[in-house]
């Protein structure tokens, strides 16, 4: 993105962003898989994924072109100097999306070009809504999005024990609201431990889990 704007004479008057901005978006774009960071220490290329080709096959070509970041960046720096008003900016960017929505004609076949995770079998019964918890990428998900309960496979509280997430601790927790860990392991003293984890759910945005020692 740095030297992208040396193809277009308005890009390269305008800019295309800050530096630092420029870093948070690269980072942003590989977090959500969307691009891949390939090389070693000195040379790093940012490589597109098969969900990145796709989502820029599908959208529209005004959106692609960094012609319209260039603009925007400079309208910014009218508003940061009182030339230009907020809302005059927000209002074109409003016309802007409702004249693609309504005049964009959606690419063929598109929705082949983005599978959908795919769904393991069934590990229980939601103990919030009473849906059918389903097993995803990520973790164990209720299949009413509405509900919101879900158990992460990369859980902190089993990831700093060496613990892994699996469909049968899952099961276990969901079925009984408690499961017997053994060999956990320790931060403070490096050894391992037993436990019986509860599953503590109170209904909030995370599900909650409290440790039991002894009988």
């Amino acid at each position: 993105m740095e030297n992208a704007n040396n193809a277009l004479e308005d890009t390269q008057r305008k800019g295309i962003g800050t530096p630092a901005t420029r870093a948070g978006i690269m980072e942003k774009l590989i977090k959500t898989g969307l691009v891949e960071r390939k090389g070693d220490k000195k040379v790093k290329r940012f490589i597109p994924t098969h969900k990145g080709i796709a989502l820029i096959t599908v959208l529209p070509e005004a959106i692609q072109s960094p012609l319209l970041t260039a603009e925007w960046e400079e309208k910014l720096k009218l508003i940061e100097t009182g030339k230009l008003s907020s809302q005059a900016f927000l209002d074109d960017i409003t016309d802007m999306t409702s004249s693609l929505v309504k005049t964009y004609e959606c690419v063929k076949d598109s929705d082949t070009l983005f599978p959908k995770d795919n769904v393991g079998e069934s590990v229980g019964i939601c103990l919030r809504c009473g849906g059918t918890v389903l097993e995803n990428k990520k973790g164990f998900c209720c299949s009413n999005k509405a509900c919101g309960f879900a158990i992460w496979k990369e859980s902190k509280f089993f990831t700093a024990k060496k613990k892994t997430m699996t469909k049968s601790l899952v099961k276990e927790l969901i079925k009984n609201g408690k499961v017997t860990l053994k060999g956990c392991y320790s931060a403070k003293t490096g050894k391992k431990y037993d436990c019986v984890v509860l599953l503590d759910d109170t209904g909030g945005k995370y599900v909650n889990f409290k440790m039991k020692f002894g009988k």
